[in-house]
């Protein structure tokens, strides 16, 4: 198996991380499952346990996998909904902090648009599915996004109604199509005189605009996403350590 990289100069250890994340890949890992371990994938690929360690150290410090003391090491999935959190807050009636909730309002395959196909990195002439999606807390919209996918990786979504579609869209994509997204890219901007038909908000509310490039495990984009939100709602924190 790794016979194929004898005409590449690339460390062994680089070898195994190449495959174990291509493995990840391929078969839809569950991240409640444990992967193999670190002596049964140095048989599987015939290196010592200190070049697999390496290679799933790397994994680790890249953010797919996680190590679990006593359990082992797991696919990890970024929490992409808390990056909501770093622009927007949204507080209950009880004034705690509420991550929203994610409603599907429409979902259909459209005709390519040139400048998100550009976006995606995919031929121009490909279709896409496109999908408007709102977040909700306590009835209220208060956030609206548009969300554009490349047909050839999506093709199951093709025929669904937007109820049958789960809260969190991630681990949906990975679930029915097998599209893991491993990092993502935003870019934030404030807008004005743009009309919501979500946010119900007038001309003269100002907005803020966070535009979003999802990428796989291989870096390529397979989501372009722009959500809207009111601009008295914006906040930003980070931490810096």
């Amino acid at each position: 198996m790794m016979d194929n990289f004898k005409k590449f100069n690339m460390p062994r250890y680089e070898q195994v991380r190449w495959h174990i994340q291509t493995l990840l890949t391929e078969n839809k890992w569950d991240e409640k499952t444990p992967l193999p371990t670190e002596q049964e994938f140095a048989d599987k690929y015939q290196v010592s346990v200190g070049t697999v360690r390496k290679a799933v150290e790397k994994l680790v410090d890249d953010g797919v996998l996680i190590k679990q003391q006593g359990r082992g090491t797991f696919l990890k999935r970024p929490n992409f909904e808390g990056s909501l959190l770093r622009f927007f807050k949204y507080r209950d009636k009880d004034a705690s902090y509420v991550i929203p909730t994610g409603v599907i309002k429409k979902v259909m395959l459209i005709e390519p648009v040139e400048a998100i196909n550009k976006e995606l990195n995919i031929h121009e002439k490909e279709g896409l599915i496109y999908i408007e999606r709102v977040r909700i807390v306590e009835d209220r919209v208060i956030l609206s996004e548009r969300i554009w996918l490349p047909e050839s990786r999506y093709q199951d979504f093709i025929g669904l109604e937007p109820e049958d579609f789960e809260n969190l869209l991630y681990p949906f994509y990975y679930k029915k199509c097998g599209q893991f997204v491993s990092s993502a890219v935003e870019m934030l901007f404030f807008i004005s005189n743009h009309i919501d038909p979500y946010l119900d908000n007038t001309k003269q509310e100002n907005l803020v605009k966070v535009c979003r490039v999802a990428k796989n495990l291989e870096g390529d984009p397979i989501e372009y996403r722009e959500s809207y939100g009111l601009a008295e709602k914006f906040s930003y924190e980070v931490n810096i350590i």
